[in-house]
């Protein structure tokens, strides 16, 4: 792998970190995933990022090395943070960021709303030449319009990490009798009851429905995924509305449904795959791979 060996790209983001070793034409050699305190917790976060990519690879990696997500937030105010909507995708090849040696990819920024992409800009470059609607589902799940190369807009729900804190904490919080039990009927229910914009129900109907008896304990989880997703779309979206999803794993088909049962024209593709096309397109537009 060593002689094939042409660049490092990662992703830092919350606890996970993760990174991929890349040839010169963008095969994936080898990865590598493990668990991390937020970079925001280490002073010197690249030394701690160099001993993972040491004790992956076995020894320090030669070549360049690109990375998104959290660690880049350390570029907001020094003139690498400045991207702001509307912006062409190809801007943030020339905006990169570098820190003790290492490249950073920036994020986009929204005055109005304000917003800002924290890493998905780098999903939103590996999608190629992609035009209309972008939904890219994950723990914050963003939603935006590309035209042209250009991202003219986008909006962060943090639809995800919402459901996980009701769950964990005040009047929806489970309990230890409370063993869930994922029930797709259920689910599937609560995203069509919030898809129904005249009578969409608050986020308490969930607690309600099971002190009244009609919904097990053991599905709150499910419901109120159903409805915090099923109402998450219909905020964006519109029967008919053409839509890119960009998910993975049990989100690819949570939300799949949720725009399906909405009316919507939807195409699916790989998060992680345009992640990992992303970062080494974006190093490549960088001049960081040389002259071909």
């Amino acid at each position: 792998m060593k002689d094939k060996l042409a660049l490092i790209g990662f992703e830092w983001a919350g606890t996970q970190l993760r990174a991929w070793a890349f040839d010169g034409d963008g095969e994936i050699l080898s990865s590598f995933h493990t668990r991390e305190e937020p970079v925001a917790g280490h002073r010197d976060w690249p030394g701690r990022l160099r001993f993972h990519l040491a004790e992956w690879l076995g020894v320090s990696p030669e070549v360049p090395v690109i990375g998104c997500g959290d660690v880049s937030a350390s570029l907001a105010g020094d003139g690498n943070g400045s991207l702001s909507t509307p912006v062409p995708l190809a801007h943030l090849a020339s905006h990169l960021g570098l820190q003790a040696g290492i490249h950073l990819v920036p994020w986009i920024g929204q005055l109005s709303p304000p917003d800002l992409t924290c890493g998905a800009e780098t999903i939103l470059f590996g999608l190629e030449e992609a035009n209309g609607s972008i939904c890219i589902a994950g723990h914050h799940t963003r939603h935006g319009v590309i035209e042209h190369g250009r991202l003219l807009e986008f909006s962060t729900e943090i639809t995800a990490e919402l459901r996980d804190l009701l769950l964990s904490h005040g009047t929806l919080a489970l309990n230890e009798a409370s063993a869930q039990a994922f029930d797709m009927k259920v689910f599937k229910d609560w995203i069509e009851r919030a898809l129904d914009t005249d009578d969409s129900p608050p986020v308490f109907s969930v607690e309600a429905a099971i002190r009244q008896g009609s919904l097990s304990a053991g599905n709150k989880a499910a419901a109120l995924a159903g409805l915090m997703i099923g109402a998450d779309v219909a905020a964006h979206y519109d029967p008919g509305d053409e839509v890119l999803l960009v998910a993975d794993g049990p989100l690819l088909e949570a939300y799949g449904f949720a725009l399906d049962a909405l009316g919507a024209d939807v195409e699916e593709t790989s998060a992680v795959e345009a992640l990992q096309d992303g970062l080494f397109e974006i190093a490549d537009l960088a001049g960081l791979l040389g002259e071909d």
